[in-house]
């Protein structure tokens, strides 16, 4: 579905730039014509120009010029499609679709009711003393917690049913937008139950799912995400983007943390250009968003092993997008903990960050052993070929030559590999999501379950989407939908036991070379990890 010809016709013929921009920042009469500083970029005296006359803008600083949909694109850093919606609603011009607009509406009312969920939610938190005494005690204020429209899901189911009912929300709803997981004794119950809620929002403010955390240890898992949906992808949509944007596009640079408390908890001490990526892999998705308003980015993710390993994909994709890229290693604390030690803490830290080929320069100057030496400067040469700047790549080889005495002709950055989360072609909705060796092994596991298992013993230690990995933990467990179920069931691959376990030991092989390019970067050699690796080079079998 697309927006109607006659409706962007419209909507360009009627929006005057002045009026539009007008709304967004000041502008300073000049002539004929108006002025501001740019918001684009830094400046202390106004470059920014706008002709209401010709009807655009121009930016003899930066560069940057357009229309007031461009304009409006840039800013807000939306789609032409979302734009023009934007700028519709401001000038009351109807927007029809090439299409019927049936879906549309279904979108839209999903989307009407996680906002009137969220606001449930927010309205419970200030009637419950338990959950309020808990963000009391991680050091959460209750203007923060109001700015980020925590709220708090009650136990009792009741509660929610009778707010539904209330306004007119169906329990159907409640399952399509994530919140209803599982029927206890025939009555419906939220997934969310008995947790601090923190909504997500995607880039225009609108609520597209829930993260929820306990508060006590009843629960096993500590922290439980919305599953995608159709108004969500977990891998287009970062944590605090939302609230982050005006910042962003005024420093040029983010921080990116993994957890809710982590982003808080910064932001409450005055550190506001902060997104997280709660819990999943950094997408080129991600990426895109932050390019639109970034060129330096921070990483101040977890110590621990994941932590690393998400700090090295983050990189790579980042430094794809042109984007700077920083380290910032939090031994024995995370972003939250740090945070307790106040403002001044938090920027020392950001002070002394290091790029990050910078930081592995030193990590090679530590190495004791030319194995590790070597492995090192692999992952250097690695994570360079993102660069898509060959004059940058060539900068930092010749740091690299430089600091190691080894000649620069011996160094070799090998063609940028393909790290997008694409996944090709339209499928269904658990099927977009995916590669067509995870199509495989999916539906023949779903098939062919035992003997699949009994041919291969290491999911627990391979690599892969992490849509995929979800839905495979989820068969493994016997605790997938029976809609879940059927669409994997209808995926266009064939049931193939033999291409499944080459697919899964392809996975296997990506998640030990994963291992020990972590345990090179920071000295912490796993024995057990190298072993597997020689007997795999050795041509064994550990499946």
């Amino acid at each position: 579905m697309g927006i109607s010809p006659e409706t962007i016709d419209e909507v360009i013929r009627t929006a005057n730039v002045y009026d539009v921009i007008s709304d967004y920042i000041t502008l300073e009469k000049a002539g004929s014509n108006y002025r501001a500083l740019c918001p684009f970029h830094t400046e202390k005296t106004p470059s920014f120009m706008v002709s209401p006359q010709k009807n655009i803008y121009k930016c003899f600083g930066c560069g940057k010029s357009g229309n007031a949909v461009k304009f409006v694109m840039d800013y807000e850093g939306l789609s032409f499609p979302e734009a023009i919606v934007k700028i519709a609603q401001k000038y009351n011009i109807p927007v029809k679709y090439t299409k019927n607009d049936e879906n549309l509406q279904h979108l839209n009312g999903l989307f009407e009711v996680s906002k009137k969920i969220s606001s449930f939610y927010k309205q419970q938190l200030k009637k419950s003393n338990i959950a309020k005494s808990y963000l009391s005690e991680r050091g959460i204020s209750f203007s923060v917690a109001d700015f980020f429209d925590i709220g708090y899901s009650p136990e009792n189911p009741e509660e929610i049913l009778h707010f539904c009912k209330k306004e007119g929300i169906s329990l159907e709803e409640l399952k399509e937008i994530g919140i209803g997981s599982v029927y206890e004794n025939g009555k419906f119950v939220d997934r969310f139950r008995g947790r601090i809620i923190f909504p997500i929002k995607d880039g225009r403010g609108r609520v597209v799912a829930f993260g929820g955390r306990i508060i006590n240890g009843e629960q096993k898992l500590k922290y439980l995400n919305s599953p995608e949906t159709k108004i969500y992808s977990k891998s287009r949509i970062l944590y605090g983007y939302f609230e982050a944007k005006d910042i962003l596009r005024e420093k040029k640079e983010v921080i990116i943390v993994e957890g809710y408390f982590d982003l808080i908890s910064l932001y409450q001490v005055g550190i506001k250009n902060v997104v997280a990526t709660l819990g999943t892999s950094f997408t080129d998705e991600h990426g895109n968003l932050l390019r639109k308003f970034v060129k330096k980015a921070i990483l101040m993710f977890d110590s621990d092993k994941a932590g690393k390993q998400a700090a090295i994909r983050a990189s790579k994709i980042l430094l794809s997008k042109e984007i700077d890229v920083f380290y910032a290693p939090l031994y024995k604390k995370d972003p939250d903990q740090l945070a307790k030690e106040g403002r001044k803490a938090v920027e020392e830290v950001i002070k002394n960050s290091k790029d990050f080929f910078g930081f592995l320069i030193e990590k090679i100057k530590e190495a004791k052993d030319l194995k590790n030496e070597k492995k090192l400067i692999d992952l250097y040469l690695d994570i360079l070929s993102y660069i898509p700047n060959k004059h940058v790549q060539g900068l930092y080889l010749k740091k690299l030559s430089k600091e190691t005495n080894i000649p620069i002709g011996y160094l070799e950055v090998k063609e940028r590999k393909d790290i997008t989360s694409s996944t090709g072609k339209e499928g269904s909705e658990i099927e977009r999501f995916l590669y067509y060796p995870e199509k495989i092994i999916l539906k023949t596991l779903v098939h062919e379950k035992d003997k699949l298992l009994r041919l291969f013993n290491n999911f627990d230690k391979i690599e892969g989407s992490e849509y995929f990995l979800y839905l495979l933990r989820l068969v493994i467990d016997n605790h997938i939908s029976e809609e879940e179920l059927e669409e994997i069931k209808s995926f266009p691959v064939p049931v193939d036991l033999g291409a499944a376990v080459e697919s899964l030991n392809k996975l296997h092989d990506r998640w030990i070379k994963s291992q020990v390019e972590i345990s090179a970067i920071f000295n912490k050699t796993d024995e057990n990890i190298l072993s597997l690796l020689i007997k795999k080079q050795k041509g064994g079998s550990d499946c």
